[in-house]
């Protein structure tokens, strides 16, 4: 392989171009995609704790905190107690959807759906499909970094 390819950069286009897209669908719902995934996850798993919600989306701590300050403002996502036995440090925590952040996340969904429905539609079934395999694969093999 050439030493002066750089996997990062057309990767990060790609992902920019997918990231407006859809966010251009989530504009309607006030959410960007990072916030939507976010409380989808959340929606899916909660209460679920900070800590594993951050291994989980690929961000540390501090990111985390910072992408959920704005849907904590909003009141679509609480913090609450964990277990004792589930605590992982002084500074875990749960999250979970509120009220509010259920109708928000199930208000969004539509738009979300059409966003991913224009991306298969664009790539085919086939190439979407082959994306997100190496993307599975990849990541899974860069987990200890």
């Amino acid at each position: 392989m050439n030493k002066e390819i750089c996997t990062c950069t057309p990767l990060r286009r790609l992902t920019r171009k997918m990231t407006l897209l859809y966010d251009h669908h989530l504009q309607p719902n006030e959410l960007t995609i990072t916030q939507y995934s976010l409380i989808s996850r959340i929606g899916r798993r909660g209460p679920i704790a900070n800590i594993t919600l951050a291994a989980d989306m690929g961000m540390d701590r501090s990111t985390l905190s910072r992408a959920l300050k704005p849907l904590t403002t909003a009141g679509w996502i609480e913090t609450v107690d964990l277990p004792e036995e589930e605590l992982l440090d002084k500074r875990s925590f749960a999250l979970q959807l509120t009220a509010a952040g259920r109708i928000k996340l199930e208000e969004a969904r539509p738009n979300w759906r059409r966003a991913q429905d224009e991306i298969d539609r664009q790539l085919g079934p086939k190439l979407s499909r082959e994306i997100m395999d190496v993307i599975q694969d990849a990541y899974s093999r860069l987990q200890d970094l």
